[in-house]
């Protein structure tokens, strides 16, 4: 990965810290009562995804499989491809706990996919936008080994539509981990999908009940850090500064809301793009 493509903390590219933090969490993804795990709001996003029985999907930076482990009984195989080892090591050791055996686990990155043009049915990724640097890459490569005329589907939290709360919203969630670079916008998603060559098709999002203790803990988040994002979900809550996390109190514990979205684009065919070429003057 060249320099423009990295953001470096010290000498280490962006990549590196990303797989440092992932393999830190990995064993933390399997925990019962995570949001990132919740059974709901994976049924949500498999029932909003296009899928076929005879498909081939590829599930790019699964992490620990869950989507693909909701998606495999669907389908006819899963390619769950992610750069961190731990994190497939985890998701295998699930995958085999649940007696599902069409999930194929492979190491490699999102900004170069080891697979041909054109060789999946479907291919999709959940919660890996907002820890990539320019989207547009890893999006650009989902593209190409889509098949034509299928579909991408894109999981994501975004980052709230009041451009004056993007900035604290992702410096807080950058306090929290590292790895994550920005979360984008409804706009600037569906824009990076059109730009990377999609035909967007579908947007649904939902806001998602988050509790604080869970999220900070799966991330292994240090004390004075945690303590100093509470702090601040706090004084919004005693009507200081929005930061853009809509943090509330329930039952005497720190809540707040993400808001996830399921985005589908397809890919055009030849003659699509021939279609709507701009006629010569």
């Amino acid at each position: 990965m060249s320099d423009n493509h990295c953001q470096k903390e010290g000498n280490v590219e962006h990549s590196e810290i990303v797989r440092r933090e992932f393999s830190r969490q990995a064993a933390n993804f399997g925990e019962n009562g995570l949001t990132l795990s919740s059974q709901e709001y994976l049924a949500w996003i498999v029932d909003i995804l296009p899928f076929q029985s005879d498909f081939r999907v590829l599930d790019v930076a699964a992490g620990t499989g869950h989507l693909s482990r909701m998606i495999a009984p669907h389908v006819r195989q899963v390619i769950a491809i992610d750069m961190t080892k731990e994190m497939l090591e985890q998701a295998r050791k699930a995958a085999a706990e649940a007696c599902i055996e069409n999930i194929l686990f492979e190491e490699g990155d999102a900004a170069a996919l080891p697979y041909q043009d054109n060789s999946f049915d479907m291919v999709v990724s959940r919660f890996a936008i907002h820890h990539f640097e320019k989207p547009e890459l890893q999006l650009k490569e989902m593209v190409r080994v889509s098949r034509e005329e299928h579909a991408v589907g894109i999981i994501d939290m975004l980052s709230p539509a009041d451009e004056s709360l993007i900035s604290p919203y992702n410096r807080l969630e950058q306090m929290r981990d590292p790895s994550h670079t920005v979360a984008l916008t409804k706009e600037q998603l569906t824009k990076a999908m059109e730009i990377s060559g999609l035909l967007v098709q579908q947007f649904a999002a939902r806001d998602i009940n988050v509790d604080f203790e869970r999220w900070t803990e799966m991330t292994g988040t240090d004390r004075q850090t945690k303590l100093a994002i509470r702090s601040e979900l706090e004084r919004e809550i005693a009507g200081g500064s929005k930061t853009g996390m809509r943090p509330y109190l329930e039952g005497g514990k720190l809540k707040f809301l993400q808001t996830w979205c399921v985005v589908t684009g397809t890919k055009p065919s030849n003659e699509q793009l021939l279609r709507n070429r701009p006629a010569p003057y």
